[in-house]
């Protein structure tokens, strides 16, 4: 498939050019439209989306220091390959930096935050119970996100926005076991009321409990430009 037909630009974004190259790169790197090991250039990118080449090349620049493109000096650049070792540790630091936006935010958010945080918990109960691994998965990406934003450390946000491509891409690749309900269970409960009692500790010692159970799922990533 030719590239003009994997790639595109919004035409309503107030964004600059070269963030607009960035996102749709991002995208299409991260849903797989660019796979792994695939040669880029500049040019046939340009091309593709009918621009000059400049806003391209600062978007490849931007990718190739957060790790979703590699150059090899005058030879080629390429999309990068997730092993096992990434995927393991892009995991390890999702988890970690959830874990902290959640000890940060189960003290810091107002009640009707909080209250926030307790139904979008709910909902992962909900789906657990039911042993609905499609909705607990979706249910903890939100919670997760949600927690981020009402963390109250705009640098933390941030830095999670300006990494989201590649750990959203790199968590694709990490391994997936959601456990059983039996398992899920106790831990969801704890954690919910850790967070009702604003225990910082205990709620983040939770949250990693049952990210150990749900992998790759207990660990959403925070959407670029996320409202607050």
């Amino acid at each position: 498939m030719q590239l003009q037909d994997l790639l595109s630009l919004s035409t309503t974004s107030q964004q600059s050019l070269g963030d607009l190259v960035h996102a749709e790169l991002s995208a299409a790197i991260v849903d797989g439209r660019l796979p792994q090991g695939e040669r880029v250039n500049d040019k046939s990118i340009a091309e593709a989306l009918g621009i000059s080449r400049t806003p391209v090349r600062e978007a490849m620049q931007r990718l190739t220091w957060s790790g979703l493109l590699e150059v090899s000096a005058s030879r080629y650049t390429k999309v990068t390959e997730v092993t096992d070792e990434m995927a393991a540790s892009t995991l390890e630091y999702a988890v970690l930096q959830a874990g902290n936006a959640l000890q940060l935010a189960t003290t810091r958010m107002t009640d009707a935050q909080l209250d926030g945080a307790v139904a979008l918990l709910d909902q992962m109960i909900e789906a657990s119970d039911a042993d609905d691994t499609e909705r607990l998965v979706a249910g903890s990406r939100d919670f997760v996100i949600y927690v981020i934003r009402h963390a109250g450390n705009p640098n933390l946000l941030r830095v999670l926005q300006n990494e989201n491509p590649v750990i959203e891409r790199n968590l694709r690749h990490a391994p997936l076991d959601v456990g059983t309900p039996e398992q899920r269970r106790g831990g969801y409960r704890r954690l919910r009321m850790a967070l009702l009692a604003r225990d910082a500790d205990e709620a983040e010692r939770w949250f990693r409990v049952q990210c150990q159970l749900l992998g790759a799922a207990g660990v959403g990533v925070v959407a670029p430009n996320a409202a607050a």
